[in-house]
């Protein structure tokens, strides 16, 4: 054999080598229990791959396979599976992973949800362009809670959720990450538990209907878009926290949540009544609505907006004079604590001072 032949023939050789090593690296064997299919973690755990029928319409998945505990549903495991239309996680108590892409585009996957609390992660995309689960989950109704035992939040994990109404977030992650809640419209109402620390890029963008928002002083980085296009939102937030600083920053109203609460309201000075009758009725009546500082007959966001922009000293469109009107407190000065108080009354949250009332002068 010439040396051609023989360079060709060790190049041949080391090619198949490396491909039969390669395919013992990644083979994995697939076993069949009780109509599910998964695949070995260890003696003691497996990870669920899919169903033994690709017809069928519901999952259940199992506390155990063949003696051992299901603590994973496998990276694609349902992936493009148009069939399934729901999934049960009540019996499954041992499990702690789903992987990514596990039911993407699962269309008609319909009905309620609930992931056990031993779940500590879910992956990217794990639910993606599911007709009701996480990403593009356009019937998704009513309020999610994610419990503490959620360690890890992958990006987009509930965007385009487009009929969830609320969210109380207690997962232990320590960010609310980029995209995670982008683009639910009907989402009016989010709780922050005090392990977050940092909220995401567009984490919260283009939800129309969040008005309020209460953002704890563990909050230290908060990305400049996280809020885009939430035209009505209000964030609630600490003196001089990071989220203070954040929404003066990027001219975004805000309430304060260690501001003082007066303990009684502010009394007017008593009047002798008139000891003679009007012989002629008043035409007009002079005053103003307490808080109403662009004097459009209501008490709205923009008004706190004009106080705050009044309070840092910034170029107003109304009449510096009509900032008296701001001094809901009664101090003698239009302040933030104004600001607060106003915030407070648009979003419902009682205050003791007659905001929203007419105040002859």
């Amino acid at each position: 054999m010439n040396k051609k032949l023989k360079r060709l023939f060790s190049v041949v050789f080391a090619a198949m080598i490396l491909i039969l090593s390669v395919t013992a690296v990644y083979a994995e064997t697939i076993y069949f229990y009780n109509g599910y299919l998964y695949t070995y973690i260890s003696n003691e755990k497996v990870s669920l791959y899919g169903l033994d029928d690709e017809t069928a319409t519901a999952l259940i998945v199992p506390d155990t396979l063949n003696n051992r505990a299901v603590v994973d549903i496998r990276n694609r495991a349902f992936f493009d599976n148009t069939v399934l239309s729901s999934v049960d996680f009540s019996n499954a108590d041992h499990l702690e992973r789903i992987g990514s892409f596990a039911f993407a585009n699962c269309a008609n996957l319909d009905g309620e949800i609930v992931i056990p609390s031993t779940v500590t992660t879910i992956e990217t995309a794990a639910f993606q362009n599911c007709a009701f689960a996480f990403a593009n989950c356009a019937n998704l109704d009513g309020e999610i809670v994610i419990p503490s035992t959620v360690t890890t939040i992958e990006t987009a994990a509930f965007q385009n959720c487009a009929s969830l109404d609320s969210v109380v977030f207690n997962a232990s992650s320590g960010s609310v990450p980029n995209q995670c809640f982008s683009e639910c419209t009907s989402l009016s109402s989010v709780t922050l538990n005090d392990t977050v620390n940092r909220i995401g890029y567009y984490a919260f963008s283009n939800c129309p209907n969040l008005t309020y928002i209460e953002i704890p002083a563990s909050v230290t980085d908060i990305a400049k878009s996280a809020f885009q296009s939430d035209t009505a939102i209000t964030l609630g937030v600490y003196t001089d926290s990071f989220a203070h600083q954040y929404a003066v920053a990027n001219d975004i109203s805000f309430v304060l949540l260690d501001a003082p609460v007066p303990t009684e309201p502010p009394t007017e000075p008593e009047t002798e009544p008139a000891t003679e009758p009007m012989t002629e009725p008043a035409t007009e009546q002079l005053g103003y609505i307490l808080g109403d500082v662009d004097n459009n007959g209501a008490v709205e966001s923009i008004d706190a907006t004009w106080v705050q922009r009044y309070s840092v000293k910034m170029e107003l469109p109304i009449p510096e004079e009509n900032m008296a009107q701001g001094d809901v407190d009664g101090d003698g000065e239009t302040n933030i604590y104004d600001v607060t108080f106003i915030q407070r009354y648009v979003v419902d949250i009682p205050t003791q001072y007659p905001i929203g009332e007419f105040i002859a002068k």
